[in-house]
């Protein structure tokens, strides 16, 4: 298991990372978005949640088309565990560094979300931390 780094402040072109808090009937968890059209898009379609703040971090965006990080950044990969998949009403979102863990989420029904075909979310500085 490893935790990431962000900056409280923006560094140059780094995104700002909005939160929101899914309530318990609709998941009880919190969504994560580096790209701030996303975060406007959840803001619209999902007024049940929570917009909690536009920026409680900042990070760089992986590239759009491949989610290839940039530099010496990491992969923060997000991905949303699928209801139907565990047999269970509630929905929730994970964010994971790790590659095998997120190929084991993926394995059991999660859905990668975000950018290229392994859903990286954002991307964080080095180096990772381990707790």
């Amino acid at each position: 298991f490893y935790a990431w780094k962000s900056a409280a402040d923006p560094p140059t072109a780094a995104s700002p990372v909005c939160r929101f808090y899914i309530p318990p009937a609709q998941g009880d968890s919190h969504f994560y978005s580096a790209s701030p059209a996303e975060c406007a898009v959840v803001d619209a379609q999902f007024p049940l949640f929570d917009y909690e703040s536009p920026e409680v971090m900042y990070v760089l965006l992986p590239d759009a088309a491949t989610g290839a990080c940039p530099g010496v950044t990491a992969p923060v990969f997000r991905l949303w565990n699928d209801p139907a998949s565990r047999g269970r009403t509630d929905n929730n979102h994970r964010f994971t560094t790790d590659t095998t863990t997120r190929d084991t989420m993926v394995a059991a029904g999660s859905v990668p979300e975000g950018y290229g075909e392994k859903g990286v979310g954002m991307c964080a500085p080095l180096p990772l931390i381990r707790p």
